[in-house]
């Protein structure tokens, strides 16, 4: 069977696609199942899952959850059968607005150092109520020319320990979980590899009742994946992974880089039956 990509991203949040366009592109890559899963948003999903019955892939409606989890942010990959009901989606708005605020934030940091956000300031009113993030940011500043491309203005000027670097409000991990389950959906891990500090608190994450962890990442290599899938089995944790693919608004796009094996995949999608003929 073809293999899985369970982290995809839109234009819904930081990406640079629309869901429907973002299935297409999963069948040229020969993908057998996806799913999108846009950051604290689901807004994408029915048009993703309506283009993913037109093209034949199996369709898992995702989302992926800022948390905190002190002193880290950690992203939770939320994996459901069903569309998320409308309590869910409410439940995220709050991150929603948190993240507009935040972007208003680094807007008047910049503005302090000399950059040109005039016309961002006037992007971001036009975006109330939608996801904003630091990407945006970061396209915008390629776009006027004061970067060469995104990477830069995150290394420059939006990761932590930069001038321009605002700290987010987040939800609190443990209750993200409960709302994932209240919501029928399965709660992951997301990329441990990508934090050392997140990989090395993992065994104490873990005690929150995760349903498994996103061992299959672009950033894990062939060993630390393979680390993940053992300690997820050593648990009896469900296994999940993706390209986290943004297309090109992040430079190359990242779908086929990394897949789940369908061994994986048609166990999570059991799974998450399961919950649903419950």
């Amino acid at each position: 069977m073809p293999d899985a990509d369970f982290h995809l991203h839109s234009t819904c949040s930081d990406g640079a696609d629309a869901p429907a366009e973002v299935m297409r592109r999963a069948t040229r890559h020969g993908l057998g199942a996806v799913a999108l899963t846009d950051h604290d948003t689901c807004a994408g999903n029915a048009e993703a899952a309506q283009a993913a019955t037109v093209l034949g892939l199996t369709y898992v409606h995702g989302v992926e959850v800022s948390t905190r989890f002190e002193p880290l942010e950690l992203h939770v990959i939320a994996l459901s059968a069903q569309p998320w009901p409308a309590s869910f989606a409410a439940a995220l708005e709050s991150s929603m607005q948190w993240r507009h605020d935040r972007a208003l934030a680094i807007v008047e940091q910049l503005e302090s150092l000399g950059l040109p956000m005039k016309g961002l300031r006037a992007r971001l009113a036009a975006m109330e109520g939608e996801i904003v993030g630091r990407m945006h940011i970061a396209a915008y500043l390629t776009e006027a020319g004061v970067v060469k491309k995104p990477q830069e203005a995150f290394d420059r000027w939006l990761k932590p320990g930069c001038p321009g670097f605002v700290r987010k409000e987040l939800l609190n991990t443990a209750a993200v979980i409960d709302l994932v389950h209240d919501a029928g959906g399965l709660a992951f891990v997301a990329h441990p590899g990508l934090q050392k500090n997140v990989r090395k608190t993992l065994p104490v994450l873990l005690e929150l009742p995760f349903d498994g962890i996103e061992a299959f990442h672009v950033s894990h290599s062939p060993g630390r994946a393979d680390e993940f899938v053992q300690l997820a089995q050593s648990r009896n944790l469900l296994i999940t992974g993706g390209s986290d693919c943004h297309g090109s608004i992040k430079g190359q796009p990242t779908m086929g880089q990394s897949k789940l094996p369908w061994r994986h995949a048609a166990r999570l999608l059991d799974a998450l039956n399961d919950g649903v003929n419950k």
